[in-house]
């Protein structure tokens, strides 16, 4: 009898083997597109404060930016909200402008201080949000925040380019 079994159980014993063997059916493709690149990281415009030893992005949806110099400005008029998370604002800039384009853009500011080790975490400021609202700005040409070059320029002498990643560490 337990041979019967043996030899009855033989032929279903290799049909799962060979079920399992064979795989699921999907036959191997070649390459796939996977379309457009993510925008979720450009979508809304990001300003970046201190807070403790680092920085932190605040995302400002719903904000109309034309031109690169008016981030700056929403950088200097911090909300209230901001300062209760414990968030700070230490740039200090008098007169200042923008130039370049594309990747690589310099903030012009006579007479401010980029070059000590207390200007670090200013500085990042600076380039983080500038880099963010570069890639804001410059949505539909997919320039991404990361590619960004942001020089700083006191009157005498320019530093940089810096990139954001330069500051967030």
């Amino acid at each position: 009898m337990s041979r019967l079994r043996t030899v009855a159980g033989a032929p279903a014993l290799a049909l799962i083997v060979a079920l399992v063997t064979a795989g699921c059916g999907v036959r191997p493709t070649g390459v796939v597109d996977g379309g457009e690149p993510a925008h979720g990281l450009t979508k809304d415009l990001r300003i970046y404060y201190v807070h403790g030893s680092g920085l932190q992005g605040v995302t400002r949806p719903d904000i109309s930016l034309q031109r690169l110099d008016g981030v700056l400005k929403l950088l200097a008029d911090m909300p209230s909200w901001a300062e209760e998370r414990g968030l700070v604002n230490l740039v200090q800039l008098g007169s200042y402008w923008t130039s370049g384009t594309g990747h690589r853009i310099t903030l012009h500011s006579p007479g401010a201080s980029f070059d000590s080790p207390r200007d670090r975490l200013p500085n990042g400021q600076l380039v983080c949000t500038l880099a963010r609202a570069q890639s804001f700005l410059h949505r539909d040409e997919a320039i991404r925040p990361d590619d960004v070059r942001v020089s700083l320029d006191d009157g005498e002498r320019t530093y940089g380019p810096y990139q954001c990643s330069q500051f967030l560490t």
